[in-house]
């Protein structure tokens, strides 16, 4: 009866009474209704407060008014009110409805056909999560840049497992100096014996995910994760992706087995260390493409100067032609 407004069901069984039996006094209710006198006591109370009893004077017994006189203002507020609340609702409805307007209006401005354009890591991070779940067939990936920590390879463990089990084909190449890093190779051994496949190369282009040969994951700026990301869908550019990462593959090492580089040869390492001065890059864009310290590259560059029997970086460029290495 009226829950809305504070009366319960028992308020109404009291008032019902009185409009039968308009003479029972406190005690008559308790004993008819099965109520204890002091609960008789609190309804009337309550019942006289929404102006459904009245006396007429203070010794007369109190009688049924009618529920118009007390309880009609009552619900004419809170019609007030709900009509306040669903104006509020109109006006929210209408924001949502712009802004709907506004979002779709700058992913168009943001994206082409086939390209998606992701903003933040953790937009990112969820449309990674997102398409490796939904992968059928196959999940391939560059992950250029330092080892992960253990904690990060301990996260991805469920989601390689699941794909894993799906019958999901999984490729990894990370670059050639993980194999220093006893968490990224203990991974590397139990996802090797769950079913997948790690690799390593002396440097990455960038960081790419491919799921199912058909979408891709690129960053806005390789060396700037925050900036987001693209999904790309166009045919020509995954199949061009698709075509690296094959080529990678086959030039890359199973992760803790030796290189199958003849001894008199060059390394993987010293290769990718020749092309990158081919192309011109300085020692800094080296350092990062190969994942190591500038020291480093300057230590791996005398090395090879010393390999080659080269004076300058320009002699060593000449000596590597001439014995077939670049």
């Amino acid at each position: 009866m009226l829950e809305s407004i504070g009366l319960e069901n028992r308020d109404r069984d009291v008032y019902r009474a009185l409009l039968v039996h308009p003479d029972w006094d406190m005690r008559d209710i308790a004993q008819n209704l099965g109520m204890g006198e002091a609960e008789v006591r609190e309804t009337l109370d309550r019942l006289t407060e929404f102006s459904l009893l009245r006396s007429a004077s203070g010794t007369e017994p109190l009688v049924p008014a009618s529920p118009e006189l007390g309880l009609l203002p009552l619900l004419q507020v809170m019609e007030a009110e709900l009509d306040e609340h669903r104006a509020r609702l109109s006006r929210d409805r209408a924001m949502l409805a712009a802004l709907t307007s506004e979002y779709t209006a700058r992913r168009v401005q943001n994206d082409v056909a086939g390209v998606e354009r992701l903003v933040g890591v953790e937009a990112v991070r969820s449309r990674l999560t997102q398409l490796a779940q939904g992968a059928v067939s196959e999940v391939r990936a560059f992950m250029p840049g330092p080892a992960l920590s253990q904690a990060a390879l301990d996260a991805s463990r469920p989601l390689d497992v699941q794909n894993l089990t799906r019958g999901v084909r999984m490729q990894t190449v990370y670059l050639e100096t993980v194999r220093k890093d006893p968490a990224t190779v203990e991974y590397a051994t139990w996802f090797a014996q769950q079913g997948g496949q790690t690799r390593t190369m002396p440097s990455l282009p960038m960081r790419l995910i491919i799921c199912d040969r058909s979408v891709a994951v690129l960053p806005v700026k390789p060396d700037a994760s925050e900036q987001g990301a693209f999904v790309i869908r166009l045919t020509s550019i995954v199949t061009a992706l698709n075509q690296l990462f094959d080529l990678t593959w086959e030039r890359a090492t199973p992760l803790g087995e030796p290189s199958s580089l003849p001894c008199d040869g060059p390394s993987e390492r010293e290769l990718a260390l020749l092309r990158m001065l081919e192309d011109g890059h300085t020692d800094e864009v080296i350092a990062r493409k190969l994942g190591v310290s500038i020291r480093t590259v300057r230590r791996l560059m005398a090395d090879l100067l010393k390999t080659l029997n080269a004076e300058s970086r320009f002699q060593a460029g000449v000596q590597a032609t001439r014995r077939g290495w670049i």
